[in-house]
């Protein structure tokens, strides 16, 4: 389902929810209560909507009281998830990013990202007031209870893999209780998380593009979270079967790389954060520089809207693309302000300012020349089919060494990008020779879909490639964040810090 009703339902709920009047003799003539609400398949499918909103492109409507600030959902350009995962990488930065360069400690404080991890435990509520409704089809419950599952197991990897494991609650018996509890254990947090996805899988919808459902979660998005989650444990054997599964599921590879960031329901495309006038992303807002009405060979852009234009795919990144790769068609290295000055990178041939000299403008989610919302009207990919080739090339190089079978995934993502060709002729001489190549190629395929950060620490190379290019703070426990201060402070010491910190 499109976004715009999503958060539309979401926020007439919420709006009859919080209208009062001010007179103090008001007499009621209705009121929600455990008694009256949720009866009806449109009142489970409220408490679920709201949910979505943990997974928005901006913090619009993400104001936190408790923080004094804004909550950033999972994609928010601007922090967040998302931001962490990709601007703690070697792929994409911004200008004077401390996250970048490694420059935190446990004082560094994450609140505006960690508070959405509450929302773990409004997902338990939501769960054990769907499962308390009666007198509805068995087949609708079970759908929105699946649906419901899914999201708390998201929140749970996502926070899972900034944090580990997060305080929160999983059992409704224990939902009285309102102060700070332990984090649970690893074992516990990620089974749980495995059980709500795995219990979900036979009751979720199936592929949803071109379907009054796109925009919920669905059997690819929870498989893929399952094949995610394993693969990141090292448990590459369990991983095997999810990935695998995803092959017959209707999806393929889109045959113009472009078009998978531009037609929002493409057969590639497994789960997108949705776009439009009620749900605009601040992707563009964040990447386009704000002088620039021109990048490179065909895409131009005159809107007026504000822009600051901090994020940079480093050089050193972007020289690892061959001239020939069609991916280059979506990251420039020049640029045309308005006056008409070109900028270019440093021995370019042109102008250089403070952000050219630090990387290249990925514009990977474009916005187009109609553009109509200040927020952009772009969709921001999450999961897709291309990401489950590299994978089931991973897991197999892993399990049984850099095979042809292994070679031949690959192969479809660089046929596609015309750069097999750059794949090297001893890359089956080792699972090492294997595992190098690929994560520059998934790196290559996947920037600025917020795996970055996930995969170099899979493979053991986040902290490595830091500390190569520059970054002297970078210490070994730094492949988790700090819990921020305010929760160890307020916890009374029950909410412990991550090692190192």
């Amino acid at each position: 389902m499109k976004t715009k009703k999503i958060i539309s339902w979401a926020v007439a709920l919420c709006m009859g929810m919080m209208l009062h009047s001010c007179d103090l003799d008001q007499k009621v003539f209705s009121s929600l209560t455990n008694a009256n609400f949720p009866q009806t398949v449109e009142d489970i499918d409220a408490l679920v909507v709201g949910m979505y909103a943990n997974f928005k492109a901006n913090s619009g409507g993400m104001w936190d009281d408790s923080n004094g600030g804004w909550a950033m959902p999972i994609y928010a350009a601007g922090d967040g998830w998302w931001a962490y995962s990709e601007f703690t990488s070697d792929e994409c930065r911004h200008q004077g990013n401390r996250l970048y360069d490694f420059n935190w400690a446990g004082a560094w404080d994450t609140f505006m990202t960690y508070t959405i991890s509450r929302n773990i435990t409004r997902c338990t509520f939501i769960l054990d007031q769907l499962e308390k409704v009666g007198g509805l089809p068995e087949a609708a419950k079970a759908t929105k209870i699946a649906e419901a599952k899914t999201l708390r197991a998201w929140l749970m990897f996502c926070f899972y893999d900034l944090y580990g494991p997060v305080s929160c609650v999983l059992e409704p018996e224990e939902l009285s209780n309102i102060g700070y509890t332990p984090r649970p254990t690893k074992e516990t947090y990620f089974n749980r998380m495995v059980s709500d996805l795995q219990e979900s899988l036979p009751y979720l919808y199936d592929k949803t593009n071109g379907t009054g459902n796109w925009g919920r979660v669905n059997k690819g998005l929870a498989t893929m979270l399952l094949m995610k989650a394993y693969m990141n444990d090292h448990q590459y054997d369990k991983a095997l079967p999810y990935a695998e599964s995803m092959k017959t599921m209707g999806y393929k590879l889109s045959d113009d790389y472009k078009d998978i960031f531009i037609n929002e329901m493409n057969d590639e495309t497994v789960w997108a954060v949705p776009s439009g006038e009620l749900a605009g992303n601040e992707y563009f807002f964040y990447a386009f520089p704000p002088n620039c009405i021109t990048f490179g060979k065909d895409f131009e852009y005159k809107s007026g809207a504000n822009r600051w234009g901090g994020y940079l795919m480093p050089w050193e990144f972007y020289d690892t693309y061959d001239k020939a790769d069609a991916r280059l068609e979506v990251i420039f290295d020049s640029y045309k302000s308005a006056d008409g000055t070109l900028y270019t990178r440093p021995g370019g041939g042109g102008a250089s300012d403070d952000r050219i000299q630090q990387g290249a403008v990925p514009v990977k989610y474009l916005c187009n020349d109609s553009e109509k919302y200040s927020n952009g009207n772009t969709h921001i990919v999450a999961f897709r089919y291309a990401d489950v080739l590299l994978s089931l090339a991973e897991i197999e190089n892993e399990l049984n060494g850099p095979t042809d079978k292994a070679l031949g995934y690959l192969k479809q993502i660089t046929d596609r990008v015309g750069v097999t060709h750059t794949i090297p002729a001893d890359i089956q001489s080792s699972k090492e020779k294997f595992k190098e190549f690929l994560l520059m190629e998934r790196g290559r395929e996947l920037f600025m879909e917020g795996w970055r950060r996930q995969d170099l620490i899979r493979f053991g190379k986040y902290i490595e490639f830091a500390r190569n290019r520059g970054c002297t703070a970078a210490k070994d426990h730094m492949v988790l964040f700090p819990i921020p201060p305010k929760v160890i402070t307020e916890s009374g010491g029950v909410i412990e810090q991550n090692p190192g910190y």
